[in-house]
């Protein structure tokens, strides 16, 4: 990955560990990713993975099932005045969020396949909302 994709608060994959991105540093071609409480672990960014957003995760953090098809699946919740919607195609390729404010008015990211996208998209439209993995 590249710094570049994430921000701080991102959850991603260090060697089977995961880790919330805390720090970012991009200048002279570092491309290094921090975490730790006190900011004090860094590594390549080449050496981090995404992590899947998975139905499991949805879940675990109160996400639900309105539909259950074939091909894919429709979970939602309603979070901080937002209704969002995910579809999660069965063999794990494609993920659509819809998120919409209280008046109706909402974005669509088309494509979001792991739980860093999620989170960014989150705070896209304002929602603090901490994902528990």
């Amino acid at each position: 990955m590249r710094v570049t994709e994430l921000q701080m608060g991102d959850y991603v994959n260090y060697r089977g560990q995961i880790i919330k991105v805390t720090s970012l540093y991009d200048k002279g071609g570092s491309n290094e990713v921090g975490w730790g409480e006190r900011e004090d672990v860094w590594v390549n960014a080449s050496n981090v993975e995404p992590i899947p957003l998975a139905p499991e995760i949805l879940e675990k953090n109160g996400f639900r099932i309105i539909f259950d098809g074939e091909l894919h699946m429709t979970y939602v919740q309603d979070i901080e005045g937002f209704h969002i919607e995910v579809i999660v195609d069965k063999i794990g390729i494609y993920q659509k969020i819809s998120m919409f404010d209280g008046l109706g008015n909402g974005v669509t990211i088309v494509v979001c396949k792991y739980i860093h996208q999620f989170q960014n998209a989150m705070r896209m439209c304002g929602i603090k909302k901490e994902i528990e993995l």
